[in-house]
């Protein structure tokens, strides 16, 4: 017995070396997070307690011992302490460019007075690097149109004064148009230009002097202000990176990890002959694999091109599939209208709709969809209204019809408004929806309830009726918001799941929530904010759950928005953002 106890106690203590061998060697994971409640969105196993990361991929995904087993000498150790962690957010419409000009500009078509626009250029400049020109309009369109609407033919637009912008802005030039295309330009910016009291201004404008002192007072007057502008140096693609670097850490700020963006190529775009601007909001992918081979990229990017042109794809070596985790493409994006409303709404005042001006006619559409279809690639189709969904859905039905049973991943892009029995014809075929919380709870909703009338308004943003039927759900953005700035994207996932479950916005409401038995659950959200927009893009193998063998994209909460009331949800802050087994928020 005392030579079977000896053995014994050997053979205990040489497993118990064997394992820490093994925590020493490549087995070991680099990261781990223990000790939280993880959430994974994973049916196979919803919940865990701690995740282990080795390199850019999840390794393990169990109990605190079993993964805390992985632990070498050089692994990272995060002591969870109770907070939840999600798979990393995969916001699925956006336009990165857009935002990335955002960053240069003050947004000042909504201020009221001097006080609003002064804290908006400071807002600004702080984000752009000294020197750099920072320009903005149009100032105060909003109070323009609310006299407008008033019939109020005694309102003016104010007129910054150059004292106090100048004491806000001094390393910054700074030029500003106005609502009435007059503008203003801060001392700097003129002195960047060569402007002063004894320069001719253009023929038919005026630099505008203080009455009392003779001194430019930065008024530009007439052609004074486009002359100016033509000579502000261009957007090159330098300072395009700059603002990508802003817009990508702020994403990350927010736990995002993932985009999925409307893109161009340019070798396509710069050989186009096309009607209209089809390619507007579109992003350079120039930018992103700039960023990728700085070795800076921590967004992962599908991109969605434009759908006129995807017969020009293949000679850039681009087809349904090509790409990487960090890079890739396979869906295209369409649109039909700005809101195409069945009678008796056609015509009526704000929602009169309209085909956008991308579209050239229907059997342009029909075609381009069939054979962009029968190769292979998946559609999203920006629609808004319910006479533009009916349209939309006949034209998917045709081409499935046409080419046949396939795998397809199409979406309804925003699907705001339709007729009741089309609810049920897109689950039948598979429908995606990306929906878009902003685009209700930014309008006035009673007025909007009443311009619908009660029974077309419970088949609005129809979320529930939605899920019931079917259709898979991604919550999206939109950022950074509509092209002329007139309106913001919320862009913080937490506000927009906060949003998808109370049906209100955190400011406007309503109280109690627009229509709330269309409202999702919090895992619902989750869901539409991780797995589905993995399954949208087919790369729910790669990530979307925390999983062993998906990339270790992470996010960290603060609290446990499954539990805690909604209204706790908007006080949750992002604790840790994880890019392929990386902290990339906080920077370290």
């Amino acid at each position: 017995m005392k030579l079977l106890r000896v053995f014994l106690a050997g053979w205990v203590a040489g497993c118990g070396s064997g394992a820490v061998q093994a925590s020493t060697d490549a087995e070991a994971a680099t990261l781990i997070l223990h000790h939280g409640r993880i959430w994974t969105v994973d049916d196979e196993r919803p919940e865990a307690q701690a995740v282990a990361v080795r390199g850019e991929t999840i390794v393990k995904v169990g109990g605190n011992a079993e993964v805390l087993a992985l632990k070498g000498p050089a692994t990272k150790i995060i002591d969870l302490q109770g907070r939840l962690v999600l798979p990393g957010f995969n916001d699925a419409h956006t336009h990165f460019e857009n935002a990335v000009d955002w960053v240069f500009h003050a947004r000042i078509v909504d201020v009221r007075d001097q006080t609003e626009m002064l804290e908006r250029l400071r807002a600004t400049v702080a984000r752009v690097p000294p020197g750099l020109w920072v320009t903005g309009g149009d100032l105060e369109s909003f109070a323009w149109l609310a006299a407008q609407r008033k019939s109020d033919t005694a309102w003016k637009a104010f007129w910054p004064d150059l004292t106090a912008v100048d004491r806000a802005t001094p390393d910054h030039p700074v030029l500003l148009r106005r609502i009435d295309r007059s503008y203003f330009a801060n001392s700097k910016a003129l002195r960047t230009l060569g402007i002063d009291e004894t320069t001719p201004p253009p023929p038919g404008g005026q630099f505008d002097r203080d009455p009392a002192t003779g001194r430019l007072n930065g008024r530009l007057l007439g052609t004074a202000g486009e002359f100016l502008e033509k000579q502000l140096p261009p957007a090159t693609f330098a300072k395009k990176l700059l603002g990508a670097r802003v817009v990508q850490a702020d994403l990350n700020r927010h736990g995002i990890t993932s985009i999925q963006d409307m893109a161009r190529v340019p070798a396509v775009s710069q050989n186009l002959l096309a009607h209209s601007h089809i390619e507007r909001s579109h992003t350079d992918v120039a930018i992103y694999r700039a960023l990728r081979e700085a070795g800076i990229l921590t967004l992962r990017v599908h991109a969605l091109i434009a759908l006129p042109v995807w017969s020009r794809l293949q000679a850039q070596g681009i087809r349904p599939g090509t790409g990487d985790e960090f890079i890739k493409f396979g869906t295209l994006k369409d649109f039909v209208d700005g809101s195409l409303m069945f009678e008796p709404l056609k015509g009526d005042g704000a929602y009169a709709g309209r085909y956008t001006f991308r579209f050239v006619d229907e059997a342009t559409t029909r075609r381009a969809i069939n054979e962009a279809d029968a190769a292979g690639y998946d559609i999203g189709t920006h629609v808004i209204g319910d006479r533009g969904m009916n349209l939309l859905l006949d034209r998917y039905e045709e081409a499935i019809a046409k080419n046949g049973p396939r795998d397809r991943r199409f979406r309804l892009i925003h699907a705001e408004l339709a007729i009741p029995s089309d609810f049920a014809r897109a689950g039948r075929l598979g429908m995606i929806a990306d929906i878009t919380p902003r685009h209700l709870l930014g309008k006035n909703v009673a007025a909007f309830e009443k311009a619908l009338g009660p029974e077309r308004a419970r088949s609005a943003f129809a979320w529930r009726t939605m899920l019931d039927h079917g259709i898979r759900l991604n919550l999206v953005s939109d950022l950074p918001g509509s092209f002329n700035q007139s309106d913001v994207s919320p862009y913080d996932p937490l506000r927009n799941i906060f949003s998808a479950v109370t049906r209100r916005d955190p400011e406007l409401g309503p109280p109690g929530g627009w229509h709330p038995e269309q409202s999702l659950t919090v895992e619902e959200a989750i869901r539409a904010y991780t797995a589905n927009p993995a399954y949208a893009t087919r790369e729910e193998h790669l990530k979307g759950t925390i999983t062993a063998g998906k990339l270790a994209d992470l996010v960290v909460l603060s609290r446990d928005i499954l539990t805690i009331p909604p209204e706790e949800i908007l006080a949750t802050k992002v604790v840790y953002t994880i890019f392929g087994g990386r902290i990339v928020h906080p920077i370290e």
